[in-house]
């Protein structure tokens, strides 16, 4: 009976996993200098670690321990990958309002406004990715 139901526990978890995009990340703070990509390689870094920490309580049989590890891991790797999301969003935003900015002096004001108000909503893109994440 406990086999059967830790196989069954082990295989609800291990399909919500392929739910999960893995983005890793390390367990513990972000630190706020990384870049877009060393917040996606963290993310990915603490999706594996939620899959290592889930295989190893399964297998000495604390299901619900290994699931409560899972979604911590998984929790980190998501807060991870949306700051390098955002991050990302960010700075093409940047790049975009002055590639357009340049643009626009040839062009016109038209385009320069145009770029901005583009710049702008991309970045509220960014911030708005951030905040949902963010707890």
């Amino acid at each position: 009976m406990k086999k059967g139901m830790t196989a069954v526990s082990f295989l609800v978890i291990a399909s919500m996993m392929l739910w999960v995009t893995p983005a890793t990340a390390l367990s513990g703070q972000s630190n706020a200098n990384k870049s877009a990509k060393g917040e996606m390689k963290q993310g990915g870094k603490e999706a594996k670690n939620a899959g290592k920490s889930l295989g190893t309580d399964v297998k000495q049989g604390h299901v619900v321990k290994g699931g409560k590890d899972f979604g911590k891991h998984t929790a980190n790797s998501a807060k991870h990958v949306s700051k390098g999301t955002a991050k990302g969003t960010a700075k093409g935003a940047k790049t975009t309002a002055k590639t357009t900015e340049s643009a626009a002096k040839t062009t016109g004001n038209a385009a320069k406004t145009a770029g901005k108000t583009t710049g702008n909503a991309a970045k509220k893109t960014g911030k708005t990715v951030k905040k949902a994440v963010t707890p």
